[in-house]
């Protein structure tokens, strides 16, 4: 395995080219291993990139703390971190009864040492930074073939508002609150957090 990604809890849908963990014994795993069994049966620095996709909603802060230690060990000198989860105020969030945890936009920043929301730095064995916050959206979950397109054009539309919204520093909430304010399906939070030696 000579890969220099990889996929944690990559379930179905592996990233191309990444190797794959998880814990159930699907086609496209590699490493059959729970995420809270650590250290993980890699070796340190040996990724330079790592993506968490649609994983730490199913876990309590204390499991993603461990979760996230694990990765900053994994991963090489200015590696990246690549979370994303569902956001609080969209309706996917709440429809996986197994999801555990809630998240905002702004929510990146507690994980982020930098960050003067980093409150419990103290608590942390990783150290990374949020370098950029984005999102996906879907609108409406239609099934029509008429429908869909619709909404692949207001998914569009709401994406590059909310792209917009989260570029507004003077308004650091805002795109939290746009997403609260309509009934999407699904908002997909993407954090990229880079590996601070």
């Amino acid at each position: 395995m000579n890969s220099r990604i990889l996929d944690l809890g990559c379930g179905k849908n592996k990233i191309i080219g990444s190797i794959g963990l998880d814990n159930v014994p699907l086609d496209n795993v590699d490493i059959l291993h729970d995420l809270l069994d650590t250290p993980y049966p890699l070796e340190s620095d040996s990724f330079d990139k790592i993506f968490l996709r649609n994983v730490l909603e199913h876990f309590l802060i204390d499991d993603i703390n461990k979760i996230l230690s694990e990765c900053y060990r994994l991963l090489s000198s200015n590696g990246n971190l690549i979370i994303t989860i569902p956001h609080a105020f969209s309706v996917a969030a709440y429809t996986d009864i197994t999801h555990k945890s809630y998240f905002t936009f702004n929510s990146g920043k507690f994980f982020d040492r930098t960050h003067p929301q980093s409150f419990y730095k103290k608590e942390h064995k990783h150290n990374f930074k949020l370098v950029e916050i984005d999102c996906k959206t879907c609108w409406f979950d239609w099934k029509g073939r008429v429908l869909r397109k619709f909404d692949a054009i207001f998914s569009k539309l709401a994406n590059i508002q909310l792209s917009k919204a989260l570029k507004n520093i003077r308004k650091p909430s805002l795109a939290d609150r746009i997403v609260k304010k309509r009934s999407f399906q699904f908002v997909e939070i993407k954090w990229n957090f880079k590996k601070v030696i």
